[in-house]
């Protein structure tokens, strides 16, 4: 399954989270496809990236240093589940890409889970410079709009690339929710 919904969020709280997130600490640890045991520091490839929200059972909930900026995304969870379904939810973390940084394929949950994706950048993208979403389950290519949604399943197979542009960052926002069974 793929969706695609552009204006959901405003596009003055877009720049805000925009801002908000380039002016932060990233950390240079976020490994798709791990291969190695028990710390899994190797895998196809390595990006920036941040936790702001883990459930890590129904009792335990892990949350960023940054407790504002975790509450604005759980609150902005709910314009989304508006837009497909309620749903609970399980993380949210974010990616950080600059030219060359080009993400491999990979998949972000699990068989109920909903996965949603948004685009940002943090500077004002006009012209075609990639940041395209492969989504490889379906063959579909995503060109990058600032503030698109991209909604999946948890095992659907896709891939980011960076802007071929130096300098310009590609941000994402990644929300999984576990779907009601």
């Amino acid at each position: 399954m793929l969706k695609i919904y552009d204006n959901v969020f405003d596009k003055f709280w877009l720049d805000q989270i925009s801002d908000t997130l380039i002016n932060q600490r990233w950390k240079c640890n976020n490994v798709a496809n791990r291969e190695t045991w028990p710390y899994g520091n190797k895998g196809s490839h390595m990006i920036m990236g941040n936790v702001y929200f883990k459930r890590i059972n129904n009792n335990e909930i892990y949350y960023d240093e940054n407790l504002e900026l975790a509450k604005t995304f759980i609150n902005a969870f709910d314009a989304i589940q508006n837009k497909s379904q309620k749903m609970m939810l399980n993380q949210i973390s974010a990616n950080l890409q600059f030219c060359n940084m080009d993400g491999s394929y990979h998949i972000d949950g699990e068989k109920d889970d909903c996965v949603f994706i948004l685009m940002l950048a943090n500077e004002h993208v006009d012209e075609d410079i990639g940041g395209d979403f492969f989504h490889k389950t379906t063959e579909t290519n995503v060109p990058f709009k600032y503030g698109r949604l991209i909604e999946q399943n948890g095992l659907d197979v896709h891939k980011a690339s960076a802007f071929n542009k130096p300098n310009i960052a590609r941000m994402s926002i990644k929300w999984v929710g576990k779907k009601w069974i």
